[in-house]
C-alpha cells in the first residue's frame, strides 16, 4: 500500500464532511456497497468518506488522464493496461 493509501486508510473516520453536499449518490453508491460489505465480512468499516478518501489516494495520473481520455474521446477500454507507473511492459500482454 503507498503512502497516500495508507494516510487514507488511517484517517480518522468521523471528518466534517458531508458527501451528500459534494456528490450525488449515485457517485457514492458503490462506496456505500463496499462499505456495507466490509462490515458484514469483517464486522467493521472505516466508513464511507474514508473510503472515498482511499480510493482518490489510490489513483495515478495515468489511471485519471486515461479515464479523461476515454471519456472525452469515447474510446471503448483497450486490450492492454499499463503497469501502475502507466508504463507497458511485458507483463501488459
Amino acid at each position: 500500500m503507498t503512502t497516500a493509501a495508507k494516510s487514507a486508510a488511517e484517517a480518522p473516520p468521523e471528518e466534517s464532511v458531508d458527501l451528500e453536499k459534494l456528490l450525488p449518490p449515485h457517485l457514492t453508491e458503490n462506496f456505500r456497497i463496499a462499505d456495507a460489505e466490509l462490515r458484514e465480512f469483517y464486522g467493521k468499516s472505516p466508513g464511507i468518506t474514508a473510503l472515498v478518501r482511499l480510493w482518490i489516494a489510490c489513483g495515478t495520473s495515468w489511471r485519471i488522464r486515461s479515464e479523461f481520455e476515454r471519456a472525452v474521446l469515447d474510446i471503448n477500454k483497450r486490450g492492454l493496461e499499463p503497469n501502475k507507473e502507466g508504463e507497458f511492459d511485458e507483463t501488459c500482454l
